[in-house]
């Protein structure tokens, strides 16, 4: 138990410190203050409930458990990851700790965290509740009572759900990521209601308002405040028929940390195929080599393969013609071999898997009818390089490099761009396809160039601000989910539909990407800074 203990406190601190876990309880605040001050509306018909003790608990708990069946996860997510790469895994490994010590010490500490972002929520209804209340009436046990039925269970679900997904190889880094997304947007509709307690409060709600108005069979919509409602007295619910159907999420909780507990491989790499590092090879070195102005590289008359005429001639002509010679000659050469380094790093090291199903999603959208190539076939080829994108920006704090890549000469002005260059060209690439069948209709271009040009914008501005790829991965699974999936034209990134087109997204995401790419270089200039680049 003290063992457990240990590994939990220690996690937790170093946890509640990220910026992240800040901007996570801000943004939990946020959703519950909306809820409670009637930006968004639960209405049943055209009537809604008094906001009063029960009203406001149930409905900022149940949004609660909303948000942290998707957002919770990706934020506890990655302890283990975190301990391997900075090595404490491995001296854990070699103490008499065990196995089941460590997980459950992860997933204590997983449940901690988002444990507080509840307690915050639960303390933030209070406070809705004496500043927004129409009845004032403090009535605790149906205020908190919510956070304990709904929000706490979801909350431990999600700490032991992220557990597994940290123990599992397969699914530690990207794949993972995307899995969970996937699974949530699919068990949503089937079991989300349940799992959050809203279709416990539909039934509640709708009960109650029957038996005022002697019929009503409609249901229960949340949106937006701003029509006039008939108002309803709703007193909460009878605790004990609603909380223990709920045992069996915690029971669930307890199996999940087990499983975890059994497969996970103690930071012990010989159980599963190690994965190929892509940094030592030789794509790697050249890298390092360009950026950081090796004489062999930015010398063409101290290289072994410069013509002895070019280099006499040269150094003939005196100083001043020599550096015209040289940045002449050079430095578009120069950064062409740097962009195909970082090209070469982002793409190097997939399986063959990868760049077969690259090239039939480019054949697909060669031949299929236009309407699939729109609808399924470009959102899907821009799916499939998320583990390559999600490494822009954040390949040098991963893979410790930043010391040697950021005292180069200017890497904000050579690297950074020829970073982002790459991460253009595999958008360009795979969507080639795509391309090809859009320049049929040139109205649709510019969308598709928009798209292109903001998806590594986007990519490189979190993995510069982050030092992870996890903030770009979430951040373009909700893009691609609510524009391109399901059809909202505001959020249509590939830009190519005439519905994007006509509220002017192509326009929005081509300014966006200037504007993230600007924020991409003030971010990286001010982690060269200390290091004496200007």
């Amino acid at each position: 138990m003290n063992a457990v203990a240990g590994v939990a406190v220690a996690d937790f601190r170093e946890r509640v410190r990220r910026f992240s876990f800040m901007v996570i309880v801000a943004l939990a605040v946020l959703l519950g203050y909306a809820v409670a001050s009637e930006v968004f509306v639960v209405r049943l018909g055209d009537h809604r409930g008094v906001y009063n003790a029960a009203w406001i608990g149930t409905l900022m708990a149940t949004t609660l458990g909303f948000f942290l069946s998707l957002v919770g996860f990706y934020l506890v997510r990655g302890g283990v990851q975190h301990d391997a790469a900075t090595g404490v895994g491995q001296v854990l490994a070699a103490t008499p700790l065990r196995t089941g010590a460590y997980v459950a010490g992860k997933f204590v500490s997983n449940a901690a965290v988002l444990l507080v972002v509840v307690a915050v929520l639960a303390a933030s209804a209070l406070v809705m509740l004496l500043v927004h209340g129409e009845d004032r009436t403090l009535d605790a046990y149906q205020l908190l009572m919510p956070f304990l039925v709904f929000a706490t269970p979801v909350a431990l679900l999600v700490a032991a759900l992220a557990v597994v997904f940290d123990a599992l190889p397969a699914l530690r880094d990207t794949a993972g990521n995307v899995v969970y997304f996937v699974a949530w947007t699919v068990a949503l509709p089937l079991v989300g209601t349940e799992l959050v307690g809203f279709a416990s409060m539909v039934r509640a709600m709708t009960e109650t308002l029957d038996a005022l108005t002697g019929g009503y069979g409609g249901g229960i919509v949340l949106g937006v405040g701003g029509a006039e409602l008939q108002t309803f007295a709703w007193t909460g619910f009878t605790w004990g028929a609603v909380a223990l159907p709920r045992v069996w999420i915690l029971v669930a909780t307890l199996c999940l940390t087990a499983v975890a507990a059994i497969v996970f491989d103690r930071f012990d790499t010989s159980r599963h195929r190690p994965r190929r590092d892509r940094l030592p090879g030789r794509a790697a070195r050249r890298r390092a080599e360009l950026a950081s102005g090796s004489a062999s590289t930015l010398d063409p008359l101290s290289r072994p393969d410069t013509p002895p005429v070019v280099r006499g001639r040269a150094r003939a002509a005196g100083p001043a013609t020599q550096v015209d010679v040289v940045m002449a000659s050079t430095s578009l050469g120069i950064f062409a071999r740097l962009l195909l380094a970082e090209f070469t790093l982002l793409v190097k090291g997939r399986g063959l898997a990868w760049y077969l199903v690259a090239a039939g999603l480019i054949i697909a959208c060669l031949v299929a009818p236009i309407d699939a190539v729109q609808r399924w076939f470009l959102p899907l080829a821009w799916l499939w390089p998320l583990p390559l994108w999600s490494e822009m920006g954040s390949r040098e704090t991963r893979h410790r490099t930043r010391e040697l890549l950021f005292s180069a000469p200017a890497p904000v002005l050579r690297q950074l761009p020829a970073a982002w260059l790459a991460g253009v060209s595999l958008a360009l690439l795979t969507g080639s396809g795509a391309l090809v069948r859009l320049a049929a209709e040139p109205t649709l271009v510019p969308g598709f160039l928009a798209g292109a040009l903001f998806i590594p914008s986007l990519a490189l501005l979190l993995g510069v601000l982050s030092g992870s790829g996890r903030a770009f991965q979430i951040a373009w699974m909700v893009l691609w989910y609510l524009g391109p999936m399901n059809g909202v034209p505001a959020f249509d990134v590939t830009g190519a539909t005439v519905a994007g087109i006509a509220v002017g997204a192509p326009r929005s995401f081509a300014i966006a990407s200037l504007v993230l790419l600007g924020l991409a270089a003030l971010g990286r200039q001010h982690q060269v800074r200390p290091l004496g680049n200007r």
